[in-house]
């Protein structure tokens, strides 16, 4: 049995928040609902509308987008709006400029309790053969929008990790039709999943499920190792005692109860290292994650001394994150790790 190396087990740990053992369902020692809402000024509560509803939104968003014509959207008289972690009006944002291909979205997470959904699909910008992938959080009151953050990673670059626009729809069809007879989560359940993502501590107990599927950006996992002697064989998920953690995070971001999905986002400092065999290649590791970071120092080490390649220099970094998890059958079914990447020393607009 091949044990995982140090970036195998920084891709195990990424976005996981919380000292818990693999065993058993879930814990029944969740946080109230209530006490999870005021974790977030987004989750105000509102019933008004539908999944329905909520899904007509996500496809105007959608349609505004390719059209370049953001006045088409039912705004909020006064509203918030990110894009890649930068506040600006909508009529001002890049994706309104030069997205000309997109929807419907490939996953499609909705809380029809506070009036959220999270949605996530490949798109073309220029030409029909640019893909990349759009992903974003839209909040509605009233059915008028009120949130939109939005993100668009065009490849590994603006995240340190792997991925694939084109592999985006075949990964994430099969979360979007879970079996018919399974077992779905309490809205309780789901809150604390969310809770223990970033927390510092949690009693929260998470198991595995056999065909747990792990996602960055579109790709299922892979390690290739820091010296190319890693796998091709997908990684699994996992709930490790190693992770990132974040006192500001933001929980319970979208809840959907019909599906098991848990949205949730943290801010991870870190660093970005170079990685790979020939040097042209570099991954994100959160500070958290010591020993991996120590890892990749000494590979840096070791590749300069040796001066056959070129190497990035280790650079600070932050990654905004909208992690993704599906929970049902009292396991967890699917964890995506949705990062983007800023400077050193950023924090999310949102806060």
């Amino acid at each position: 049995m091949r044990l995982p190396g140090p970036f195998s087990m920084l891709r195990l740990s990424l976005g996981l928040a919380v000292a818990v053992s693999v065993m058993g369902g879930a814990s029944q020692q969740a946080p109230s609902a209530a006490a999870l809402v005021g974790r977030s000024a987004s989750n105000t509560s509102n019933s008004d509308c539908s999944r329905e509803c909520m899904t007509t939104i996500v496809t105007q968003i959608l349609d505004s987008i390719v059209a370049h014509d953001p006045r088409t959207l039912p705004m909020a008289t006064v509203y918030r709006a990110t894009e890649n972690s930068h506040p600006a009006a909508l009529g001002m944002m890049t994706l309104w400029r030069t997205v000309t291909k997109a929807g419907p979205p490939s996953l499609l997470a909705i809380d029809t309790t506070i009036g959220t959904a999270h949605f996530a699909l490949d798109i073309s910008e220029g030409n029909d053969a640019t893909e990349s992938v759009l992903r974003g959080r839209v909040k509605v009151v009233d059915q008028q929008i009120t949130e939109l953050e939005l993100f668009i990673n065009r490849y590994r670059g603006d995240h340190g990790f792997s991925f694939s626009a084109a592999e985006l729809p075949t990964n994430y069809k099969a979360l979007m039709s879970p079996p018919a007879n399974r077992t779905k989560a309490s809205r309780a359940t789901l809150e604390a999943l969310s809770e223990a993502l970033f927390a510092t501590s949690s009693n929260f107990s998470v198991s595995i499920g056999d065909d747990c599927q792990f996602t960055e950006i579109g790709w299922k996992v892979v390690d290739p190792g820091t010296y190319g002697n890693g796998s091709t064989d997908p990684l699994g998920c996992s709930w490790p005692s190693g992770h990132p953690t974040d006192t500001n995070a933001r929980v319970g971001l979208v809840i959907d109860e019909e599906l098991g999905f848990v949205v949730t986002s943290g801010i991870v400092p870190g660093k970005v290292y170079p990685y790979g065999p020939y040097g042209n290649l570099s991954a994100f590791i959160p500070n958290t994650l010591s020993a991996p970071q120590e890892v990749q120092e000494a590979y840096f080490e070791e590749m300069k001394a040796l001066g056959t390649v070129p190497l990035l220099s280790p650079t600070g970094a932050t990654g905004d994150t909208l992690e993704v998890l599906q929970y049902y059958n009292d396991e967890l079914q699917a964890m995506q790790i949705n990062v983007y990447l800023s400077g050193p020393n950023m924090t999310s607009p949102w806060l």
